[in-house]
């Protein structure tokens, strides 16, 4: 969630800032109320906090405007003044505005924020909760608070048992006492989870504690604690600080899957869904280089599909493309998981295969020249001319040296006839 603070002073904006991002929820601050209104009209927001007098306009009118347009007029807005004249005020409501607080009543401005919060957080947050707990009456109240804002909460009163849950489950936050019964308490339990080799090494964790000491806070960060809260435990507290690491979590999560779709993209092909060829040539080199350092065989397939610009002529560029789709899907079939298949240019393709010598290759070429014979696309008759080398012991020109050979041998299949696989032997 996001408010916006329509406020001219640059000091009071980040006092402002400072006492609504306490209570939850984000901001962005503008100065004036026609920036405000352009703002509005671009991006949503939650929340909208002004002062009474602007540069361009004053606080009831800018309530007017916003609550003119259809696309802004359900925002609440909250008015921050220093007039206390009740016929001030009154005209403000008047005009739409929502809540009116004193420049000096931060901390009330604050609570506002975080009940805010809490009101929409069934709607705006959701998450899966790992809560260690060893005091029942303490349990049931949390518990009944985060379950009442939407949250999924696993308890346990142990850290033993809760370990044993974040393996089997994926959680977005760890709750957890410092004070625990049994084995591990709640330093342990920080310990243990950011030790694991897996990605939930990086939750986010939340604890607390009686014991409300400088060093022991500064101890728990140091040990990998991402937020801290004493007990007792203010409810719109806890809240605010759980909304903000799972938010946060959240975001990064989705970081790392777009960074990761980027990535798949920059290495496939996107009408084939085969490696593309420079994720071939980046890849291959350190294959062989394996394969050569404790002696494995491993074999190139190059397939070619035969006269495809004339598919392309006769049957136009959307036959084309289901041709290239199929015979790609042929090769995807043929293969194991540890090869390698890849689009090399238009109408070719380059299969990287270790553990396979070159009969073993030579079979799984036929195979696969027969298939593509069979596929028929779009009613289209469609066959290959494959090449097949094997890497040779020693060999100093490596990767391309083993593309060169079996480029050569696509060329011998295409010569005698198409339709067929030529089997470099070396």
């Amino acid at each position: 969630m996001e408010g916006l603070i329509v406020e001219p002073s640059r000091t009071y904006q980040k006092l402002l800032s400072t006492a609504i991002e306490s209570g939850g929820l984000g901001t962005k601050q503008v100065s004036t109320g026609g920036e405000a209104l352009t703002l509005l009209r671009k991006q949503p927001f939650d929340l909208v906090f002004i002062a009474t007098h602007l540069q361009d306009m004053d606080g009831p009118m800018f309530s007017s405007q916003l609550r003119a347009d259809s696309r802004t007029r359900q925002i609440p807005l909250v008015m921050i003044t220093a007039n206390d004249n009740k016929e001030f005020q009154d005209e403000a409501f008047s005009a739409g505005v929502t809540e009116i607080f004193s420049k000096h009543e931060l901390d009330k401005i604050t609570s506002y924020t975080v009940q805010f919060s809490r009101k929409r957080c069934n709607k705006a947050m959701s998450g899966h909760i790992l809560y260690l707990e060893d005091s029942t009456s303490m349990a049931n109240a949390v518990t009944a608070l985060l379950t009442g804002c939407g949250y999924t909460v696993d308890h346990f009163s142990n850290g033993e048992e809760g370990l044993l849950a974040l393996q089997n489950n994926d959680y977005d936050l760890v709750l957890a006492d410092t004070l625990l019964k049994g084995r591990l308490n709640g330093h342990a339990i920080v310990k243990a989870i950011r030790s694991l080799e897996d990605d939930k090494k990086d939750l986010p964790l939340l604890v607390f504690s009686v014991l409300d000491d400088a060093t022991r806070k500064v101890e728990l960060l140091r040990s990998g604690v991402n937020d801290y809260v004493s007990k007792p435990l203010i409810q719109e507290e806890l809240l605010a600080r759980i909304n903000t690491l799972i938010s946060n979590k959240k975001l990064s999560s989705k970081a790392i899957m777009q960074q990761g779709q980027m990535h798949e993209l920059a290495m496939k092909d996107p009408l084939t869904g085969l490696y593309n060829r420079y994720f071939l040539l980046e890849t291959a080199p350190s294959k062989l280089s394996e394969a050569a350092r404790h002696s494995i065989p491993c074999s190139l397939i190059m397939v070619d599909i035969d006269r495809f610009k004339s598919i392309n002529d006769n049957f136009g560029l959307a036959s084309g493309d289901k041709v290239l789709k199929e015979v790609a899907a042929t090769l995807t079939g043929s293969i194991r998981r540890e090869d390698i298949a890849a689009r090399y240019g238009e109408e070719e393709f380059a299969l990287l295969l270790p553990h396979c010598d070159l009969a073993g290759a030579a079979m799984i070429a036929e195979k696969i020249r027969q298939s593509i014979e069979h596929l028929h696309p779009s009613g289209i008759h469609v066959t290959a001319s494959l090449g097949v080398a094997e890497l040779q012991p020693n060999s100093p020109d490596g990767f391309s040296g083993l593309l060169k050979t079996a480029t050569e041998a696509v060329d011998r299949a295409k010569a005698t006839g198409c339709n067929r696989i030529f089997v470099h032997q070396s």
